[in-house]
């Protein structure tokens, strides 16, 4: 089933805009090195928090309604 951005975009504001989605932001956050340094001594490491780091940001990204505003030119 493909959906438009907007519509997937509504998704993501439903569920998170709950209480239960935002306990699960706050643990994703946590776990995600969101506001933490992702690096490790550990090369493998890094790139795994690195991973985590960028599904939060995705997650971030579809929250943002100002990224699913139509430009001028479009």
């Amino acid at each position: 089933m493909l959906v438009s951005p907007l519509e997937l975009h509504r998704a993501y504001k439903r569920l998170f805009d709950t209480h239960d989605g935002q306990t699960v932001m706050d643990d994703m956050e946590n776990r995600g090195c969101f506001m933490r340094s992702t690096f490790s001594t550990d090369t493998g490491r890094t790139d795994f928090n690195e991973g985590r780091r960028s599904m939060v940001l995705h997650v971030k990204h579809m929250l943002d309604e100002t990224n699913f505003i139509p430009k001028d030119d479009e």
